[in-house]
């Protein structure tokens, strides 16, 4: 590249993604000359080389060196403003203070919002390109103003002249002339110096003591030795401070030179001052941001070595709960659950010796320990993994756990304020359902509080869930900034947030010594967010005639053909077997899953469905809707190993008869049937 092209390149400085090389690609097709700087020392150490322009991304102003490249623009020569050209996403930028800086170190800026078009970034260079090339103009003439300076020292019209071009160059700043005679001391100032000293015309000082008296105390000495040197260097430039007469202090830059008479001996000085009280506050600010910048990184450097330790902790924790969790699980196996099956074995062993009375009696002892284990079971299924929660959604399963709170003598009031029909996916409902339930245990275990509340409630495209207790509630400055403790509340409050995070939410907490906590949980809702269906959905295999209407039945015609639907097969034959025993029955088929025991009643047409709750692919609840809907006439029973009064509530409402709990299936299975079949027979003689 030859050194006319190096200062017309293109720095581009975008630290992120594709942009950098995309830019270039695009740039260089239009006979650009693009140069890539990885960062903004890159950039800095590029600037000095030559530069056209700057192109950079609104992810560079997050970098930790920008301050250098603001410097560097600051300290760019008078006639030197690099034009910016600024790529943003738009709306008002978090950066708007560094923006702001930018602009006053570089003195030209234009803000492009993304996505950009090639037509829109092409024409911006060129902009910027013919803008630089002026500055070049600007730069060469007055290189030339400097050289015909050397020439024309002798001769104080001539360096009149070439100090008039200076002023008239340097447009823009407010700038005095001045002019020192020698011999005599006397102080000439046009109108302007007196304008930037803020005396009037006729009032400026007549001596270099009279200049002095306007100088600030701390920069006197400094100014008389350098006005001192210049009469032997013929040279004079520094900046110093002044104080006007209404107290006001202003930094000055001088510039003047020694001018010499016919003999060679220097006769006059002759020079500029200008005010640069603004240059020198934007650089204030600008190191000021510097400071605060660093500061900044410093504290999200240490925020980020922190969360790090947190999870890394937290890890640790998990890992040891999981074996705790495991090891509890296995005593309560081992002494509980296992012991009841010894004794259940014990029992049956003992009914196998007689006689028939003693074998009857060890039968029921052995019944009711069964009942044990089932009911055992049940509660630990539910502890582990509450069946509420997958079956009827969030909200109906925050009652039950404000009921099973009781155990641990936590008084729970809850309270759902939202639409009927909101239902959330799997994850979020699951993950919603663990981080109010650790809010509750740490209320009970922690906070000392014997009440607590769960409000549910949506508003503002929000589902908001409140956990509020009247415990002694905690600091929260020094929860956050104390060390972590295994097994403290910290860590389930840390690990909450962590949830809400990845769910896009955010977890808000307000707590005191004495005043108890209050903890909302904040979730946006998707705005196509799924809502409970308000009409029969039919499947593509659907039957026409089942879609036309109810279908009449006869019964009394043969046995009665009975389907059964449960995901697991000892299940199904166990039932198979107990049926079968009755002449009246005859089991034509078997489902795994609700999609298969919808498809089953299609093509089987039985007269009665026996139907499990949880079921894979399709619960028990949504295939009885369904059956009913296609099939009125058939009568559906529902099982479950959990009969309470929601589950009791959902198969009514969905078409079912009556739900048994397993347990009592091989009792009072056939009775439901055959009391089912008469209510039938009984209502269609009616009609």
């Amino acid at each position: 590249m030859t050194s006319d092209r190096m200062g017309e390149r293109i720095l581009i400085l975008a630290p992120v993604g594709q942009d950098a090389p995309s830019m270039a690609a695009v740039l260089q097709a239009h006979e650009f000359a693009p140069h890539v700087c990885e960062t903004p020392l890159d950039a800095c150490e590029e600037l000095p080389k030559g530069a056209a322009a700057l192109l950079l991304t609104d992810e560079a102003l997050a970098c930790p060196r920008i301050p250098d490249l603001m410097q560097a623009l600051g300290a760019q020569p008078a006639w030197s403003e690099l034009p910016l050209i600024v790529l943003t996403r738009g709306g008002e930028s978090r950066w708007i203070r560094l923006l702001n800086l930018l602009a006053e170190a570089a003195g030209s800026m234009t803000v492009l919002e993304r996505p950009i078009g090639e037509a829109t970034l092409v024409r911006s260079v060129e902009v910027a390109l013919r803008s630089r090339r002026r500055q070049y103009q600007v730069r060469d003439l007055l290189e030339a103003q400097r050289a015909a300076h050397e020439k024309v020292r002798d001769s104080e019209e001539k360096y009149r002249t070439v100090a008039e071009r200076l002023r008239l160059a340097m447009t823009g700043a407010q700038m005095g002339a001045w002019e020192i005679d020698l011999r005599t001391g006397r102080v000439v100032w046009d109108a302007r110096q007196h304008s930037i000293f803020g005396l009037p015309p006729s009032s400026g000082p007549e001596t270099m003591d009279g200049f002095f008296a306007l100088v600030h105390p701390d920069d006197v000495d400094r100014i008389k030795r350098a006005t001192a040197d210049a009469e032997v260097s013929t040279q004079f430039s520094d900046e110093f401070r002044i104080v006007r007469p209404d107290g006001e202090v202003r930094w000055i830059a001088g510039h003047g030179v020694t001018v010499t008479d016919a003999a060679g001996r220097p006769a006059r000085m002759v020079g500029v001052n200008y005010d640069i009280t603004d240059r020198k506050a934007a650089h204030a600010r600008l190191e000021q941001f510097a400071v605060e910048l660093e500061r900044e990184v410093a504290e999200r450097t240490q925020e980020l070595v922190s969360s790090q330790e947190q999870l890394r902790a937290l890890a640790t924790e998990l890992n040891l709960t999981e074996q705790r969790e495991r090891k509890r699980l296995a005593a309560e196996l081992h002494d509980h659950l296992a012991q009841l099956l010894v004794l259940v074995r014990l029992k049956l062993s003992q009914a196998k010796q007689g006689p028939v009375v003693r074998s009857l009696e060890m039968l029921e002892q052995a019944e009711e320990v069964v009942n044990e284990c089932l009911k055992y079971t049940r509660n630990l299924v539910a502890e582990l993994s509450p069946p509420v929660l997958h079956q009827f959604g969030l909200f109906a399963a925050l009652r039950w756990l404000g009921e099973q709170m009781q155990r641990y003598h936590l008084q729970v009031t809850v309270r759902t304020d939202v639409t009927e029909d909101l239902r959330l996916p799997d994850d979020q409902a699951v993950l919603l359902f663990q981080s109010v339930r650790e809010l509750l245990i740490n209320a009970a275990k922690h906070a000392v509080s014997k009440q607590a509340s769960i409000v549910s409630e949506e508003r503002d495209g929000c589902l908001r869930i409140v956990v509020e207790d009247h415990g002694v509630g905690f600091d929260l400055l020094a929860m956050a900034t104390q060390k972590t403790v295994s097994q403290s509340s910290k860590f389930g409050l840390f690990s909450i947030r962590e949830r809400m995070h990845a769910m896009g939410g955010r977890l808000e907490l307000r707590s005191s010594p004495g005043t108890g906590t209050r903890a909302t949980l904040i979730l946006p809702l998707a705005a196509d967010r799924e809502r409970a269906a308000e009409a029969p959905t039919w499947d593509e295999g659907t039957p026409a005639s089942a879609r036309s209407g109810p279908q009449k039945k006869v019964f009394g015609q043969g046995p009665c053909r009975v389907l059964i639907a449960d995901d697991h097969v000892m299940v199904r034959q166990g039932l198979r077997s107990v049926l079968e025993s009755f002449t009246d029955i005859v089991v034509v088929g078997e489902a795994a899953n609700g999609a298969e025991a919808v498809e089953l009643c299609d093509q089987l047409k039985p007269t009665v469905v026996v139907m499990d709750i949880n079921m894979p692919v399709m619960s028990g609840i949504e295939a009885t809707a369904r059956i009913k809907t296609r099939h009125p006439d058939v009568i559906v029973i529902g099982l479950s190993v959990n009969a309470s009064g929601e589950n009791q509530d959902a198969m009514r409402t969905a078409g079912a008869t009556r739900l048994l709990t397993k347990e009592a299936a091989v009792e009072h299975l056939y009775g439901a049937i055959q009391g089912a079949l008469k209510g039938m027979e009984t209502s269609d003689a009616c009609r």
